[in-house]
């Protein structure tokens, strides 16, 4: 576990909504012991409501790790459209010399996001 990867008011949401939905099984256990149904939500409750207590859900981080490689950069980062960094690219040739990670940066970034957007939705 190690580190923590939910904020203090989704975990007291989970745990809020975990113990009225544990409550709700229980009471319809009681009158339906024999369906799943409810030992299901009661089991599911319990895990939410762990949640909330630890702060640390592993679907949140399974998912913020397959995000992570398949973009491997910050998407918050300003980018630039194709025009702008054409127009850079332009602009920038005279000093290319001198700075040549900075200033292909951006377009690689975006290179790479126009990239994984034609693998997820090819078109």
């Amino acid at each position: 576990m190690g580190k923590q990867n939910i904020g203090t008011i989704n975990a007291m949401v989970r745990i809020t909504f975990g113990l009225f939905f544990i409550t709700y099984g229980a009471v319809r256990v009681t009158k339906r012991p024999w369906s799943q149904r409810y030992w299901l939500i009661i089991l599911v409750s319990a895990m939410k409501v762990a949640e909330g207590i630890v702060k640390y859900c592993p679907v949140t981080d399974m998912v913020k790790q397959q995000v992570e490689t398949k973009f491997p950069f910050s998407l918050m980062t300003s980018s630039n459209s194709k025009s702008d960094s054409s127009s850079n690219e332009s602009s920038n040739a005279s000093s290319h010399s001198e700075n040549d990670h900075s200033s292909n940066s951006t377009t690689d970034k975006a290179e790479a996001i126009e990239k994984a957007a034609e693998n997820i939705n090819p078109s």
